[in-house]
């Protein structure tokens, strides 16, 4: 049997090329060295149905808006600490407007800090929240910002990931 190596090469690179694409455009995933996995983003149509399909992994959902428009925001640099320790369990610069963590029990405070602009004054939000055991709970941070909803809504923002099927 006789094989065409330059056909090998020219369907293996494209698989690899469709696997990257597919990777720009999923949430961004991680794990903390304290064992804490998260996900983050929201901003493209395909972010949003990988966040949808992911939610009920996680024990924390986080949002972060604008307070006057309700314009999601990315960049919103967060931690998250113990308050029984006052250790820093997740620390992550959200590439999107959401945020989910697979916190365990316990409580927690939460502090986001966003920057509209270079020269712009920095926002900080603490808020803290009780993870129970099997339970999820879901915080919305909105921030004093001029950012206003665009006119064309894209599909991942008419889905909301919160939302359980």
């Amino acid at each position: 049997m006789k094989t065409n190596n330059g056909l090998i090469w020219i369907v293996g690179g494209a698989m690899a090329l469709a696997t990257c694409s597919a990777a720009l455009q999923a949430a961004e995933r991680g794990v903390t060295p304290g064992g804490v996995a998260y996900v983050s983003g929201g901003v493209a149509e395909a972010e949003g149905d990988d966040l949808v399909a992911q939610r009920k992994n996680f024990s924390f959902w986080l949002t972060t808006a604008s307070k006057g428009s309700g314009a999601f925001l990315a960049d919103v640099r967060v931690r998250i600490l113990d308050e029984r320790t006052g250790q820093v369990v997740l620390e992550h610069t959200l590439d999107g407007p959401w945020l989910f963590a697979n916190l365990p029990p316990g409580r927690y405070r939460v502090e986001a800090s966003y920057r509209e602009s270079a020269d712009g004054k920095e926002e900080t939000l603490r808020r803290s929240t009780t993870i129970q055991k099997g339970s999820r709970r879901q915080m919305m941070l909105y921030f004093d910002t001029t950012d206003r909803v665009k006119r064309e809504v894209d599909e991942s923002q008419k889905v909301s990931p919160y939302t359980l099927p």
